[in-house]
């Protein structure tokens, strides 16, 4: 669903329905390479593959869980 407004056309002098901006992102899932999900000793970090192959779109307002966006 397009969420939209009414607005004033100046030209011809009726209501018009515009769109509003939409915010989206893209959400490429992870999972785990280490099986037990440690921490790297060095960077901290925990290494993850990206699973491309299930990419998808989402709006931004949809996201409820944690969520790196860049």
């Amino acid at each position: 669903m397009i969420l939209t407004f009414a607005m004033m056309c100046k030209k011809t002098q009726q209501w018009i329905l515009c769109p509003r901006a939409q915010e989206y992102a893209v959400v490429i899932p992870t999972k785990f390479k280490d099986l037990y999900s440690w921490a790297d000793c060095v960077d901290k970090a925990i290494l993850v593959d990206k699973q491309t192959d299930k990419i998808h779109t989402v709006p931004v307002g949809a996201i409820v869980g944690p969520a790196h966006v860049v």
